[in-house]
C-alpha cells in the first residue's frame, strides 16, 4: 500500500499527521453514542496511540472503530480474534481510502501486529476506519442526517425527496449519482448507474481546489440540477473546507507551541533540595523594587 499523502507534522515529539490526528478525535466526540470509546480529551488520545500507559486502550479504541466500521449490529464488543476477518473485508471494500495512507497489508495479520506498528501508523489506521465508519454505519449516517436537516438549506436531494443525505445521493441526473462523504472533510464521488460500472464509485474532489475546479465545470452545464451542484460546492463545500483546513493548521501551531514551550523548560536545584522550573516572567517582582 503506498506511502502517505499527508505530510506528517511534528507534534509534542511524536512523528504523525496531526490532521488525521484532529479528524480521528472529532469522530470519536461526536459519534461516541456509536463507537462507544473512553476516550473525552485529545491527550486522552495521544497517550492511547503512543501506548504510554500499555497497549490495552490502542487495542480497544482500534476494535471500537472497526466494530463500527463493520457496521455490527450487537453491542457485544470485539475481541483480537475477530481483528484478521473483519479487517481484511474491510480493506478490500475501501481500496480507495487506503490509497493516500500508511496501512501495509501486515496490519491485518493480527491485533498485535497493528499495536507494533509506528505512531504515524497507527494514525493512519485509525483514521481508515474512522472515514469506513462514517460512510458505511447506518447509525452515523442517521446521526448526521439528523443534525443535517436541522441546520441545511433545502438544496439538491433534500428539496427533490425529502430523504436523508447519506442513504440517498447528493445529486442524481441521467444515470449517475453524486455522493457526499465525510465529517471535518468532504469527500464527493460518481457513481455511474450504467450495467458495466454499476456500483463503482470515482472519487471526484476532496481539496477546496479540487471542489472549486469540479464547481466550475459543472455550472457550465445544461442540467439544472449539476449547475445547482457546482453552486453548493462553492458556496457551502469550499468555505467549509477552508475554514476546516485553518481551523486544523492553528491546532497544529497551537500544539507545536506547547511542545517547543515544555521543551524549553529549564530545571534548577533549589536550597531546599526541590526541582523548580525557572520563571522567566521578569515582571514579576520589579513593583517591590524602591527605586
Amino acid at each position: 500500500m503506498s506511502p502517505s499523502a499527508n505530510s506528517p507534522t511534528e507534534v509534542a515529539n511524536t512523528n504523525y499527521s496531526a490532521a488525521n490526528f484532529a479528524s480521528i478525535f472529532a469522530v470519536l466526540s461526536t459519534f461516541n453514542e456509536v463507537i462507544r470509546s473512553n476516550i473525552k480529551e485529545p491527550e486522552e488520545l495521544h497517550a492511547a496511540v503512543l501506548c504510554t500507559e500499555g497497549t490495552q486502550k490502542l487495542s480497544d479504541l482500534a476494535l471500537a472503530l472497526l466494530a463500527a466500521a463493520s457496521c455490527r449490529k450487537t453491542r457485544t464488543p470485539l475481541s483480537a480474534g475477530h481483528w484478521p476477518k473483519l479487517c481484511s473485508e474491510l480493506a478490500g471494500n475501501t481500496v480507495f481510502i487506503l490509497k493516500g495512507l500508511q496501512v501495509p497489508e501486515t496490519v491485518a495479520d493480527s491485533l498485535d501486529s497493528f499495536v507494533e506498528q509506528p505512531a504515524a501508523v497507527r494514525i493512519d489506521v485509525l483514521y481508515w476506519l474512522c472515514e469506513a465508519a462514517l460512510m458505511d454505519n447506518p447509525a452515523i449516517k442517521e446521526l448526521v442526517d439528523r443534525e443535517a436537516n436541522k441546520m441545511r438549506k433545502p438544496t439538491l436531494a433534500s428539496t427533490a425527496t425529502q430523504e436523508l443525505v447519506r442513504l440517498e445521493p447528493f445529486a442524481e441526473v441521467s444515470k449517475q449519482r453524486y455522493w457526499m462523504f465525510g465529517d471535518k472533510t468532504r469527500q464527493l464521488y460518481l457513481e455511474s448507474m450504467s450495467q458495466r460500472a454499476r456500483g463503482k464509485l470515482e472519487l471526484l474532489a476532496q481539496t477546496p481546489e479540487e471542489f472549486a475546479s469540479l464547481a466550475q465545470s459543472l455550472e457550465t452545464e445544461r442540467s439544472a440540477v449539476l449547475k445547482e451542484l457546482g453552486q453548493v460546492l462553492t458556496d457551502e463545500v469550499v468555505p467549509y473546507l477552508e475554514y476546516q483546513i485553518k481551523k486544523r493548521e492553528r491546532a497544529e501551531r497551537a500544539m507545536q507551541r506547547q511542545a517547543m514551550a515544555l521543551a524549553n523548560v529549564h530545571i534548577y536545584e533549589t536550597r531546599t533540595r526541590k526541582r523548580q522550573r525557572v520563571n522567566y516572567n521578569v515582571d514579576e517582582g520589579l513593583e517591590a523594587i524602591d527605586y
